[in-house]
Parts: structure tokens; sequence; C-alpha cells
């Protein structure tokens, strides 16, 4: 019910929104917004006397400074805003008719007439904001990425309120050509960013931002994947029962914003590894096997009771992560959660039943440690049980796994947490 309510209060906002955009009327887009700005209720602090830091949340960054301030944060309160009301205000100000332009990684004004709506969309967010912090006393502002087109130029806001504006950048995981596409994009269609300060997770990702001319090199830092401290507190942690956890392949992975080729998609693997699962599902009742999907690409209803043993569940939507800490068995492809599973010490399967491996290499993650991918549907079979027989055994990341993390999520010792909450910290204090 309070989830409905919410819902009906922040469209009902966005349709006031747009009547006092249309009006002109910075005062009652100001209180709009007011309204809809919340204290964050998963990151506790003190009552009195905290340093105010609105956030732009972003589903993997708001989790990785949940994480970063999993216990009290002393010095810090922070505020959530939904990024919906940047949009909707962006929108008010430019007309995206061009298919590759003023959208998330493509940020840059080339017309006349835009630079000018550009000037005009700053001055109208900076007075806005310091109508919002003559009542909040905002100190600092949050984003999770230095590419989304609404929030790109609110870091000249906030020059304009002499707050400082950080990023803490939730992207690295790039396939070779991801990150060679990446560079050109960075370069050629962004500006040079006027964030106070930029948190990445790896060395790999500050190369291509420093490269791409969009931060400096003494503006960036190294802290690492918050949200993998998680994954690291698992690795002594012995999984209850005999649970499969199949993390649904995307099958149009590679058609995204850096790769838009539908020639490269994982059809043909996602129908195997799903088939194979289903099998060993239906010949083995004991254990219980889950189907972990993504909201907007797994639909529900392919994956219904009807349809699936009985032993066997679908789960939409929600960060995977979490599942990890039952797991005994990992099935994963070209995902996040490949890493979050070796840094968790679980035993992982990576499908490769085609070759993909080597005759794909340029669009799929390198991971080094050869244990992990099973190359026919008789090696899937039989990592399987070998893994449910197995018993847990706490082991050290092997130097070809620990190169792995640290390239792609820069979390090897669980502790990137701590150092993204030093890096606020220093900012903020």
């Amino acid at each position: 019910m309070i989830e409905l309510l919410n819902s009906y209060m922040k469209y009902t906002s966005l349709f006031i929104l747009r009547l006092a955009l249309k009006m002109n009327n910075h005062k009652f887009c100001a209180f709009i917004i007011w309204l809809n700005i919340k204290k964050s209720k998963k990151i506790k602090s003190r009552s009195k006397n905290t340093k105010k830091i609105l956030v732009f949340p972003k589903s993997g960054g708001y989790e990785d400074l949940v994480e970063t301030f999993s216990k009290t944060s002393q010095e810090l309160s922070f505020y959530l805003l939904p990024r919906i009301f940047l949009k909707e205000i962006f929108n008010f100000f430019f007309k995206r008719k061009k298919k590759n332009y003023n959208k998330d990684y493509y940020t840059k004004f080339k017309t006349s007439d835009d630079i000018k709506n550009k000037k005009l969309y700053i001055n109208f967010l900076t007075s806005i904001f310091r109508y919002i912090n003559s009542s909040l006393k905002l100190d600092g502002y949050v984003s999770f990425n230095l590419f989304y087109y609404a929030e790109k130029y609110f870091e000249e806001v906030c020059k304009n309120l002499n707050s400082k504006f950080i990023i803490l950048h939730k992207e690295s995981v790039f396939t070779p050509m991801e990150e060679r596409t990446a560079l050109k994009i960075y370069k050629n269609n962004n500006d040079k960013s006027l964030a106070h300060k930029v948190s990445v997770y790896s060395e790999s990702q500050k190369k291509i931002l420093v490269k791409s001319g969009i931060v400096s090199k003494e503006k960036i830092v190294v802290n690492g994947n918050p949200r993998c401290d998680y994954s690291y507190r698992l690795r002594k942690i012995k999984p209850k029962g005999k649970i499969i956890i199949y993390y649904l392949i995307e099958s149009y992975r590679n058609k995204n914003v850096f790769i838009n080729n539908k020639k490269n998609n994982w059809n043909k693997l996602y129908k195997q590894t799903l088939n194979y699962v289903l099998d060993f599902a239906k010949q083995n009742p004991a254990y219980k096997v889950i189907l972990k999907g993504k909201i907007g690409i797994h639909k529900k209803n392919l994956f219904n009771s009807k349809i699936l043993p009985s032993n066997c569940f679908f789960i939409e939507g929600g960060l995977g992560q979490r599942l990890l800490k039952d797991a005994s068995v990992v099935i994963a492809f070209n995902s996040t959660v490949v890493f979050e599973a070796i840094l968790g010490n679980r035993n992982l399967i990576i499908p490769n039943f085609n070759n993909e491996k080597l005759l794909r290499k340029e669009i799929l993650h390198k991971i080094k440690e050869k244990k992990y991918f099973a190359n026919n549907k008789k090696q899937f079979i039989e990592k399987i049980n070998f893994y449910l027989k197995s018993k847990h055994k706490d082991k050290k990341l092997s130097k070809k796994d620990y190169d792995t993390l640290k390239y792609y999520v820069g979390n090897v010792d669980g502790r990137s947490g701590t150092k993204v909450k030093k890096f606020i910290k220093a900012i903020y204090n």
C-alpha cells in the first residue's frame, strides 16, 4: 500500500512539474522536487549535525552506497531524489529527436540552439536548487555515472551553487570490444567532466576515462566495487542445502550502447544451457534449482509452474548477488555475477558449449581460470554432480582469479566499501 501511494505521488508530482515548467515557475518546480526528496532509510545516521548529501539513485550504484555505509554513518546523511525528475526537466529544454543524440553516453551539445538551451537548463536548475537549499541545506551531490544525459551538466549547477558533485562511476566490466568502443564514444560524444572527484572500480576503467580526456588523472580514485564486499564475506560461509542457481543468459547482452549488432547474440547458448539445467532438475528432484532472470529481459510467463519441474523456481528481479549465500553451484555467463561468484568462493560453471571462449573472445570477459568452463553437456552435468557432492573449503584466491578480479571489479579483499567511505568523508568533512 505504501509503495502504491509513493508511486501515485511520484507520477502526480511529475504531472504538476510539467505544468510548473510551462509556467516557468522556479519556486513551484523547487517545491515539487522538495516534496519528492526523501531521507535514505537504508543508510542510518545520527539525527543532528550531519552533512547532507543528495543522491540520484540508480540500481547497482545505490546498492554500492548502502554497502559502503552498512554501519551507521555518523557524519553524513543521505537523501534521495528519483532521477526521473531531472530527466523531466531536461526533456522540457531539449527535444531529443536524433537516435544517438542527447542520451546516455551521447551528452555533447553540438548546435548553437542546444548550447543556448544548455545554459538555460543549467540556470533553471541552479535557481531551483537554490530554493531547495534554503530549506534542506544540502552539502553535496552524488551520481553513479559520468554519462547520464540528465545529470551530466548538473556538475555545472554545483559549480554555481559552490557545492561538490562527485561520481561513484559504477561501470567497468567491459569486454575487449566494449573497451575499444567506449574509448571512442567517451571521447567523441561527451564534454570533459567538471565533477569534483570520481571514484571507479578498476584501473582499466580509469585508463579509458583518462585516455579519452573525460577526467584528469588527478580527479580519479580507484576504490573497487563496494557491492563485492558482500561476496568476499561469503568465502568462509558454507552454503545451506544443495541449491543450484542459474543466472539466465542475456541473449542480446552484446546489443548495447557500445555494441549494436544483433548478430552478436547468445540465443543458441541460452537455449542449450536452459535445456541442460531443466533436464538435470527433472532427473534430480531432490535438488533445488533457481532460475534468476532480469526484469524486462526474461519474461515471467515463460517460466511458469506448468513448464518448470516442481523443484525449479524462477525469480524475476532484484539483485542476484544475495542468492549466492546458499548456492552450492552457480551457473553464469558473461555477467558481473561471474566475478561475484569467484570472489565469494562459490562453485562456478561457465557454459562454453560452442567454443565461445575462443571463437567470440572479443565480446567475452577475459576469465583466466580454465576450470570454470564446461565445454559440452557431459562436462556440464559432471561438474554439477561433483560440486553438489563436494565439501565447502575455505581457500585463497588463485593468482589467475586475483588478476581477473583486480582487472574487472577492483575488489580482491572485501575492503572497497571502506575505501569509498574514506573517499566520500574526505570530500565532505
